[in-house]
C-alpha cells in the first residue's frame, strides 16, 4: 500500500510538471500583457522598460518559466500585472464561491444520479428507465452557456414576472445590502442547476450500465440462491461493485465541473475562479491566469489520487500490493 501510494504521488508530480509548462507556455503565447500600456501614449517608453525588466518578460520564455516554477514552489504565485497585487490574494478572495458552486453541484449530482442509476437498471426498461433515458439524452446535449441563458430567461425573468416577487437572482452571489442564508440561495440555485442537469444526466447513465453488468454476475445469483433478502442483494453485494467505476467518474468529474464552472460563472457573473479566469485572460493578466490553471491541474490530479485510494474502502478485494 505504501509502494504504491509512493508511486502514485511521484507519477502526479510529474504530470504536475508537464502541465505547468503547459500552462505557461499557452498563457504565455496568448499575447503582450504589457499592450494596454505600450499603446497607450500617456505612458512614458521608459516606464515601459522598466515593468519589463521587472516582471522579467524581457528573458527566453525557458528562462520566465523556470522563474515562475521557482516562485510556485515556494507558494509564490506571482504579481497580477494589472491589479498590482499578489495573486494569491486575489485568487483566495475568489476560491470560497468557486468551491462552494462546485461542491454543491457534485452533491446534487451524486444525490440524484447514483440512486437513479441504480433504479433504472434494477426497473430496466420500464417506464421510468425510459424516461430516464431520454432526459439525460436531452440533458446531456444541452450547452451549458445555452441552458444557463434559458435559466436566466425562464426562472430569473418570466418566473419573477408570472409571480410578483423575485425568487431566483441571474447575477453575483449576493443583493445589495442584502445577505443571509436565503439571499445566497437565491443566487445559488440556478447556477447549480445548470452545472448539475449535464452531470447528473451522464452519471446516471454511466452508474446504470456498471448496475447492469454487477446484476447480470455469477456472484449475485448464488447470493440470491443462499436466500438473500433482495435489498441486501442490491445494496450490499452489486452496489459497492457498480460503485468503483463511478468513483473515477466522479473524480474526474472535479475537473470537467470546474471547466463547466469557467462557462457558468460568466453568465452568472458569479464572483469565482471561472469568472476571474476568463476576465484575466481578456485583460491580459496572465499571472492570475496561471495561478487559476496550475490550481484546476493540482486539484484534477489530487482527486484521482484520491480515487485510486477510496478504491479499497468501497471494495476491499482491491489489493495495491
Amino acid at each position: 500500500m505504501i509502494a504504491y501510494i509512493i508511486r502514485k504521488v511521484v507519477f502526479s508530480v510529474v504530470v504536475l510538471f508537464l502541465a505547468s509548462a503547459v500552462i505557461f507556455a499557452l498563457v504565455s503565447l496568448s499575447g503582450d500583457p504589457l499592450s494596454e500600456l505600450r499603446n497607450n501614449p500617456n505612458v512614458q517608453q521608459e516606464d515601459i522598460e522598466r515593468l519589463t525588466a521587472e516582471y522579467g518578460l524581457d528573458r527566453p520564455m525557458p528562462v520566465q518559466y523556470v522563474i515562475w516554477l521557482g516562485d510556485l514552489l515556494r507558494g509564490d504565485l506571482g504579481v497580477s500585472f494589472k491589479q498590482y497585487a499578489p495573486v494569491s490574494e486575489i485568487i483566495g478572495d475568489r476560491i470560497f464561491p468557486t468551491f462552494l458552486l462546485i461542491g454543491t453541484a457534485l452533491i446534487v449530482t451524486t444525490i440524484i444520479a447514483i440512486p437513479f442509476g441504480v433504479y433504472s437498471a434494477i426497473k430496466k426498461y420500464s417506464l421510468l428507465d425510459n424516461t430516464g433515458t431520454f432526459l439525460s439524452f436531452l440533458g446531456f446535449s444541452m450547452p451549458i452557456f445555452w441552458l444557463g441563458l434559458i435559466l436566466q430567461l425562464v426562472f430569473g425573468i418570466y418566473l419573477a414576472s408570472w409571480a410578483g416577487v423575485r425568487i431566483f437572482y441571474v447575477a453575483g452571489m449576493s443583493s445589495p445590502g442584502g445577505g443571509g442564508l436565503i439571499d445566497l440561495l437565491q443566487h445559488l440555485t440556478l447556477p447549480v442547476i445548470a452545472l448539475a442537469v449535464i452531470e447528473v444526466a451522464a452519471l446516471s447513465r454511466f452508474q446504470r450500465s456498471a448496475m447492469l453488468d454487477v446484476l447480470s454476475a455469477d456472484y449475485l445469483r448464488t447470493a440470491r440462491a443462499k436466500g438473500l433478502s433482495q435489498k441486501t442483494v442490491y445494496l450490499k453485494h452489486a452496489l459497492r461493485n457498480a460503485m468503483i467505476p463511478s468513483i473515477t467518474l466522479l473524480a474526474l468529474k472535479v475537473g470537467l465541473v470546474f471547466n463547466g464552472a469557467i462557462i457558468t460563472e460568466t453568465i452568472f457573473a458569479w464572483p469565482g475562479l471561472g469568472f476571474l479566469l476568463v476576465d484575466s485572460l481578456s485583460k491580459g493578466d496572465y499571472n492570475v491566469a496561471r495561478g487559476i490553471l496550475i490550481i484546476s491541474a493540482a486539484l484534477i490530479v489530487f482527486f484521482n489520487l484520491v480515487a485510486d485510494l477510496a478504491y479499497s474502502l468501497v471494495d476491499p478485494r482491491v489489493s495495491y500490493d
